[in-house]
């Protein structure tokens, strides 16, 4: 897991590379709300099945 992000992460930095700093900025203060968007789904979709088989147990 730790390599795999690693490896995202370097892609991200490569690709940063082609574009002037507040371009950069504004991609990654991008990417930061895209991300935390998509581990609070996540989170939520866990939470959601964890409840789903609480109530199949009952």
């Amino acid at each position: 897991m730790e390599h795999t992000i690693e490896q995202i992460q370097n892609d991200i930095m490569r690709q940063m590379q082609q574009f002037d700093f507040c371009d950069r900025v504004t991609i990654l203060r991008e990417l930061e709300n895209f991300c935390g968007q998509q581990a609070d789904e996540a989170m939520k979709m866990d939470y959601d099945m964890a409840a789903m088989e609480d109530m199949r147990d009952e």
